[in-house]
């Protein structure tokens, strides 16, 4: 069997509205088989907002820290101030892209720049029943002090 690596799971967050991102004490971690140079975080997928782009409820989204799209049509994890969402971003070289989902279930926003921060880029799709995670205990973590 190959080796597995870890990437923390942030929790869950929707598409199709935003949601106030928590703070995830002692998170779970999600096994993948691949590695990375870059850091990496999972979040678990709640609606059907991107089904077209292959997220299903239930599954679990990897999303590599990156603060901007390279390309167009990219599924990100945005913020507005504490409130999170998924969103596809069009339009990347404008100073207002196009913030959308899948279809018309909800109305695409044209944003400026500085309205939102981008905190992650989809690296990978877990799909559900496939996810392997494991409960980190807090007293094996080392702070490196």
């Amino acid at each position: 069997m190959s080796e597995m690596f870890a990437v923390q799971i942030m929790g869950a967050v929707p598409s199709l509205q935003y949601t106030i991102m928590d703070p995830v004490y002692d998170a779970p971690n999600l096994l993948v088989r691949s590695y990375t140079p870059y850091k990496r975080f999972a979040i678990q997928v709640v609606d059907d907002g991107l089904d077209s782009a292959g997220l299903m409820p239930g599954d679990y989204a990897i999303f590599r820290e990156q603060r901007w799209p390279n390309d167009e049509c990219q599924v990100c994890v945005v913020a507005f101030g504490d409130d999170v969402s998924l969103r596809i971003i069009e339009d990347i070289w404008n100073t207002e892209p196009i913030l959308r989902v899948c279809g018309d279930r909800i109305p695409s926003e044209r944003r400026n720049r500085n309205d939102f921060i981008v905190l992650g880029v989809l690296d990978g799709i877990v799909k559900a029943g496939l996810e392997q995670v494991e409960q980190v205990d807090s007293e094996e973590f080392i702070w490196g002090c």
